[in-house]
């Protein structure tokens, strides 16, 4: 009975103990929204060609994969059309929206009603353009969705600045839980994934992935050198697997958080840097410095160690 009444409170606390770190919420909302507008930024000289109704791949052929129930940008397109707006006025509309509500996001005015529509703008996009979709693009959906529920414009926001309102406390404690098991998940069956296959263990994939088309087009560095000694990218492979596949063990221990944490960083800096891949890695490095820089406990300076007392007299001394 004991136990089960340990058990029952250790989960209540991982799951309703008042949390008052609240930086990681102006991390994320900043950072998030930073990412967001710069890549919107990288292909807005493209937009027409990939979203409009001149895209590369026609539309009709796109609709094929889509639902008909689903808003896409072509069917809102379409709509305005029929009450007279043109196509061209239509997408700049779609630009500035999506400009501003980026720029709320990251000053934080009502960043929550901002997430929530530029939410539903990037999938109109996303759905609407699926052959120029990847992974990334889901993980900004899933992005915008935390930021709707978390109160990211709680501190350090615009929105305060002007009001000037006391913040009252909200739990935020079960999403933030949500966000770091979503997570973990993740990672731990990317993993899994990988590890059922034979191509991550011999090398292979590394070895393709380093000579895609799109890969090592910044740095150009030369692998060649990689046909001889295969056994890097045996190790390079297998570090992966185990790096996804334990996260969810060691990220949790306080011994071992930051080297996981410094670990899966790098691993995502390498795909940045040698993929070219700098938007997926930029994201998810984000979520782990929101999910678990964040609950390092705060170093004690010398002064604030120095413990106090009081004289006779009630003077405080040290």
């Amino acid at each position: 009975m004991k136990t089960l009444n340990s058990m029952y409170a250790n989960v209540e606390d991982f799951f309703f103990k008042r949390d008052d770190r609240t930086e990681f919420l102006s991390f994320f909302r900043v950072s998030i929204g930073l990412i967001i507008l710069l890549q919107f930024l990288a292909v807005i000289e493209d937009f027409e060609t990939l979203f409009s109704s001149s895209s590369i791949i026609p539309q009709d052929i796109m609709n094929v994969f889509t639902p008909d129930w689903l808003i896409t940008f072509p069917k809102i397109v379409s709509f305005f059309q029929s009450l007279g707006i043109a196509e061209s006025t239509t997408i700049t509309i779609t630009k500035v929206s999506f400009i501003s509500l980026s720029a709320f996001i990251i000053i934080g005015f009502y960043s929550r009603v901002s997430a929530i529509i530029l939410l539903f703008l990037q999938i109109a996009l996303l759905k609407g353009s699926s052959f120029f979709a990847y992974g990334a693009d889901f993980f900004t959906s899933m992005s915008l969705f935390y930021l709707i529920l978390f109160p990211s414009d709680q501190n350090f926001s615009l929105r305060n600045l002007i009001f000037s309102k006391k913040t009252r406390y909200i739990s935020i404690t079960q999403v933030k839980r949500l966000f770091q098991l979503h997570i973990c998940i993740a990672y731990f069956f990317s993993g899994l994934d990988k590890g059922l296959g034979f191509n991550w263990w011999n090398g292979e994939s590394i070895w393709k992935a380093i000579h895609l088309p799109y890969s090592n087009r910044d740095l150009n560095i030369d692998f060649s050198w990689l046909a001889e000694h295969s056994y890097f990218l045996i190790i390079i492979g297998w570090s992966t697997i185990l790096i996804e596949m334990c996260y969810p063990f060691f990220i949790w221990q306080k011994t071992t958080q930051k080297t996981w944490l410094f670990l899966t960083i790098s691993m995502h800096l390498g795909i940045a840097l040698v993929l070219n891949l700098y938007y997926f890695s930029a994201i998810m490095i984000i979520w782990n410095i929101t999910n678990f820089y964040f609950e390092q406990p705060i170093k004690k300076t010398s002064h604030s160690a120095k413990k106090t007392s009081t004289n006779p007299l009630g003077e405080r001394v040290i």
